[in-house]
């Protein structure tokens, strides 16, 4: 819990709009964060606008003794049933007119460790959304596990940064 409270959140809310002790339906996470960025190009004067891009991430952080495969697929089910739909597209039908990215994160912090169908689960955990065929922008799902025992980061092929990320944390 050192690595959580004294390096993770401070370095995340630098950035991000952080909720601890955050509970979606029956699930507890440590903390949730939330980071909107805005990116636009104008000429001259703001009202003449060349574009705009919106990005958006929400992390959620949870701490296990050993990870599970179920907490990966718990995780996938709670993102496709309730955070896409009311966090992400804020119960809209697609996203908002500029809406170019958004990511979300999971970090599982492993006090004990990560077991092998863990590992696995972890590694394959896909989810992918794009909205008015990518006119919209799109969704993705990075996730993260921190093996704080042991002192390794593994994650899906979407957290490649991230997880270079936390091998430098830690």
């Amino acid at each position: 819990m050192d690595f959580f409270k004294e390096k993770l959140l401070p370095a995340y809310r630098q950035s991000h709009d952080i909720m601890e002790n955050y509970r979606i339906e029956d699930t507890y996470y440590d903390a949730y964060g939330f980071c909107n960025i805005t990116n636009a190009k104008y000429v001259l004067v703001k009202k003449a606008e060349l574009w705009r891009a919106l990005n958006f991430e929400h992390v959620f952080f949870k701490t296990v003794d050993f990870l599970e495969a179920g907490d990966v697929d718990g995780f996938r089910k709670q993102l496709k049933e309730y955070i896409e739909p009311n966090l992400v597209r804020k119960g809209g039908k697609t996203m908002e007119k500029d809406h170019m990215s958004t990511h979300v994160d999971c970090i599982f912090l492993c006090e004990k460790g990560i077991m092998p169908d863990a590992a696995k689960a972890v590694k394959k955990a896909r989810f992918f959304k794009d909205y008015m065929m990518s006119i919209r922008g799109f969704c993705d799902l990075r996730v993260v596990a921190v093996d704080l025992a042991n002192g390794r980061v593994i994650g899906n092929s979407a957290a490649r940064d991230l997880v270079k990320y936390y091998e430098n944390l830690l």
